[in-house]
Formats: C-alpha cells, sequence, structure tokens
C-alpha cells in the first residue's frame, strides 16, 4: 500500500532531507554493486576495442593478402600491337614471354524473325505490353517452347496464354536456356542470340517460335540466322582454337579484342611485380604493428585505483568536463596485465621471431626479407627495409611467397601453428585462438567489427554482469522498502504530534 509523504509541518523537520541523510548510509553496499558492474562493462567494451581490431586484421588484411595476386604478385607487360590482346598476370604465371596473333575473334550465334507479329483482338500487334500470347501461336490454352544450344539439353520455357510477350521475353531471359531475346515493338520482330560466344547452333521448337518465323541457326549465314565463330589465335607458333574471346594460357590471361593488324604481333611479357610484393609486404606491417600497438597500450595501460565510477549523486556535483575527466581516469587500464592480451601478442612475436621452415629443409627468417623488430621499446613493432626487400627479391622471386603463403590454405584447420606454416597462417590461426578467447571472456563477437556490437551472455563476463543486475534488483528493492518504513514512521509522528498539537490547542481555549 502506498504511503502519503507529509511535510514535517508538526515537528518542523525537514522530513525528505532527513529521509535522504538516513538511506545515504543505507545505500552504500547497492553504489559499490553498481560500481563494480560499471567496471566489467568497461573491461567488456575494452575487449570488444581489441577483437574489433582483429576481426578486421583477419578478414581484411590477411584475407587480402591472402590472394595469390598479392604475394605472388606478376607483371604482364603487352608490346607491339597492344591493342588486339590485353593481358592479366596471375600468381601461377611465372616469367615467361609469348608472341600472339589473332586471325579471328570469337563471335555468338543469334537467329532472327523473318516477319513480324500481327495483331488478332483488335490491339495495335506492336506493343508487346498489349498483345498476348494467344494471339500470337492462337491458342488460349497455356504451352511452351524449347531452347537447345549446339548438342546441349534442351530448355523447356513454360508460358500462358494470358501473358504478353514482353512476359514471355521475360522468361526466356531468366530461364537457364543461356540466350537473350529481345523484342522490336515497332516491327512486331524477335531475335535470339547465345550468352556464349563459339560456333554453337542454336535450336528452337514450339508454336510460339513458328509464328514468329524464327528458324533454327545452321552452319551456314542467312537474313535472319548467323552461326557464332570460335577465336582462332596463335601463341608462340601454336594455332589455338577458343570458344571464348577470353581465356588462360600458362596462368595468364588473355582477353582478345580485335584482330592482329597485318605484319603486325602482341609481345606479351611476364615479369615479378616488385613493387606490389613490397607494397603488400608493408601493408602487413602496417596491420601487424596496429593490433600489436592497440594490445599493448590495453596491458600498459595505467590503472587509477582511487578514480571509481561515479555514482549519480556524485555526477549532480560536478560539471560535465569533471565528470568527463574523472572517468577517463576510471576507465584507464581495465585490461592492465590481461592475460589473453599477453598471450596474444606473445604468439605472434613467437610466429614472426621464428619464421618459415619450407617442404625442402630451408628456412626463411623474417631478416631476410629485411624485416625487424626494432629496439625493446618499441615492444615488437615491425621495421620493414625496402630496399633488403628488394635484393632479396632479385635473389629469390618467391621469397615473399613462400614466407607468407606456405600452408596458407590449410589455416582453417585448427588454430595450433607450427613452423612449417606461412606468416599469413600463422597470424590467421593465432588471431583466431584469441578471438575465441575473448568471446568465450567477454561475449565479444568472432566475425563482427562492429564496436557497438552487443555482447554475447553465455560469457564469464556476461554471467557475471547477470548476477550482479540480479543482486542490484533485489538491494534496490529491498531499500525501496526500507525507505518506505522511514517515511511511515516519520508520518505517523507527525500525525500523533499533529493531534496532540490539536488537543492541545482545544484544552487551552477553555481557560
Amino acid at each position: 500500500m502506498a504511503v502519503t509523504r507529509i511535510s514535517g509541518l508538526a515537528s518542523g523537520l525537514d522530513i525528505d532531507a532527513t529521509v535522504k541523510k538516513l538511506m545515504t548510509a543505507e545505500k552504500a553496499p547497492l553504489d559499490k554493486l553498481n560500481q563494480q558492474r560499471q567496471l566489467l562493462s568497461w573491461k567488456q567494451e575494452g575487449y570488444r576495442d581489441v577483437s574489433s581490431q582483429l576481426v578486421t586484421f583477419l578478414n581484411d588484411k590477411l584475407s587480402n593478402l591472402s590472394l595469390s595476386s598479392s604475394i605472388n604478385a606478376q607483371k604482364a607487360t603487352v608490346t607491339g600491337d597492344a591493342t588486339s590482346v590485353s593481358a592479366t598476370a596471375t600468381g601461377a604465371s611465372g616469367s615467361s614471354s609469348m608472341n600472339v596473333t589473332v586471325s579471328q575473334l570469337a563471335t555468338a550465334s543469334r537467329v532472327s524473325s523473318s516477319a513480324g507479329v500481327s495483331a488478332k483482338d483488335k490491339n495495335d500487334g506492336k506493343d508487346g505490353s498489349l498483345l498476348k500470347m494467344s494471339d500470337v501461336t492462337g491458342s488460349s490454352s497455356d504451352s511452351s517452347v524449347s531452347i537447345a544450344l549446339g548438342n546441349g539439353a534442351a530448355v523447356t520455357v513454360n508460358y500462358s496464354a494470358t501473358d504478353s510477350i514482353n512476359d514471355f521475353v521475360q522468361k526466356i531471359n531468366t530461364s537457364k536456356a543461356g540466350v537473350t531475346a529481345i523484342y522490336d515493338s515497332g516491327t512486331g520482330k524477335m531475335s535470339i542470340t547465345n550468352n556464349s560466344t563459339g560456333k554453337s547452333a542454336i535450336n528452337l521448337s514450339g508454336s510460339a517460335f513458328s509464328n514468329f518465323n524464327i528458324a533454327s541457326s545452321t552452319n551456314s549465314d542467312s537474313s535472319t540466322s548467323v552461326m557464332g565463330k570460335d577465336a582462332k589465335v596463335n601463341i608462340n607458333g601454336l594455332d589455338m582454337t577458343q570458344s571464348s574471346n577470353q581465356f588462360t594460357i600458362n596462368g595468364v590471361q588473355l582477353t582478345l579484342n580485335s584482330v592482329t593488324a597485318a605484319g603486325q604481333s602482341s609481345q606479351i611479357n611476364i615479369t615479378g611485380d616488385t613493387d606490389k610484393l613490397v607494397s603488400s609486404v608493408q601493408s602487413f606491417v602496417d596491420a601487424y604493428n596496429s593490433v600489436l600497438s592497440l594490445m599493448n597500450g590495453k596491458i600498459g595501460e595505467e590503472r587509477y585505483t582511487k578514480y571509481q565510477p561515479l555514482t549519480d549523486e556524485q555526477k549532480k556535483d560536478m560539471s560535465d568536463d569533471e565528470v568527463k575527466l574523472w572517468n577517463s581516469k576510471a576507465k584507464s587500464g581495465m585490461l592492465k596485465g590481461d592475460s589473453i592480451l599477453e598471450q596474444t601478442i606473445s604468439n605472434m612475436r613467437t610466429a614472426m621471431v621464428q619464421g618459415v621452415k619450407l617442404d625442402n629443409g630451408t628456412s626463411i627468417s623474417f631478416a631476410q626479407l629485411g624485416i625487424s623488430t626494432g629496439t625493446y621499446e618499441t615492444k615488437g613493432k615491425l621495421i620493414l627495409d625496402t630496399n633488403k626487400l628488394k635484393d632479396a627479391l632479385e635473389k629469390d622471386p618467391n621469397i615473399v611467397n613462400n614466407f607468407f603463403g606456405a600452408n596458407n590454405s590449410k589455416s582453417t584447420m585448427n588454430n595450433t601453428y607450427t613452423e612449417n606454416d606461412g606468416i599469413l597462417a600463422k597470424m590467421k590461426k593465432v588471431t583466431r585462438s584469441a578471438l575465441e578467447s575473448m568471446a568465450s571472456t567477454a561475449g565479444t563477437s568472432k566475425v563482427s567489427s562492429d564496436t557497438n556490437a552487443s555482447f554475447l551472455v553465455n560469457s564469464l563476463l556476461g554471467s557475471q554482469l547477470t548476477s550482479l543486475d540480479r543482486q542490484i534488483s533485489d538491494m534496490t528493492s529491498r531499500l525501496n522498502d526500507k525507505e518506505t518504513n522511514y517515511y511511515k514512521k516519520f508520518t505517523a509522528m507527525e500525525t500523533a504530534m499533529n493531534r496532540y498539537n490539536n488537543q492541545a490547542s482545544a484544552l487551552s481555549s477553555f481557560r
């Protein structure tokens, strides 16, 4: 039952102020629980800052560096007729050269109408959205057509008598037939083109196609039927036929743009792209240093134990700037000496120092690539000497790929690295292990880099916060009851004193 709170008119006491003073001491344990909860929340946020950057390091930096084009970079240079052929080198290219002459480009087969479709239901016969398939076929029942490319299996395209021609075209284009249909509302004609180039006939059947007067393509071209052609190219003296203008030879992706000019050819030279390799290594060094700097900062951050989280009452007596300054001290050092971060730093540094042992028994150290760790004060920060790296690449063009890429494809199998793992595989395993530890401890995400992402409840800190929330709720309820009892007592006192004053006033009136 609610208690009516009255002022201290009879006693002359400030009851609200008195109850507030009495409750201040009573609330001390609750304030401590709220402070504990705030400290745990700040600790969670500290873990989330680290996990966010580790996820970015894993998903963006390491994944991008894992691409063959990053750690086994090759460069294709086209001279001579530089317009008829484009070339892109891949990691599998190796140093090589090609002399290319294009005598014929690949084209696609196509068939088209010899006559337009006439109107039957008094519409204009031109607009594909007005003319229905029943007007085209003369049938009011649903039907279908079939399309086959070369010797491939025929694909059935079903349509309804109420479909418009535009609907029919859309169904063809979204089917698995592998063709593109176009309807010209001006002439009432339709064309169908193979989505792929090369010598391959288009075979059509169905009443709809016969009413469009579309014939299947044949080996001979006509006004309504064109047979596709294969590309013809000579590479280093060998005549080759390709169904596409884009194909790969010896790891080099070739794109045929036009027939080679008479008396000319395209010379393609594949060499190692030293600048890109140096850029890739520098990118790794920068990303590694950024992550290491954050973790070193967290475990070394000063902890100011005398600055505890402020209560609501304490904040009322401080300015916003004072609160901000106080909280910056109170939040400092939440992860000072944290075992998870210290272990992660140790694993990362050990992985770098360990180097990589190759399958042939030889080993590559990070120093061979011009990488060093600087002085003790830098706490493991990497320094890249680009000149030394370029010298190393001249001696061994595969040194970057071997050092970083070894066993990278197997890096998802577990989180324990070996000396045979390349640096990328090692860093992936160390990072995933750290993310799993932080997820189980603080409930941070193993896949999201969002610094506002919610925490998982099923974690060590999550369980502690849930327990504190329960204690805070129970204690708050008890304190509310105690405060109500204080007001009850003061109300009873005020009521009694008021009654006494009224009686005394009545007695004095008889004198």
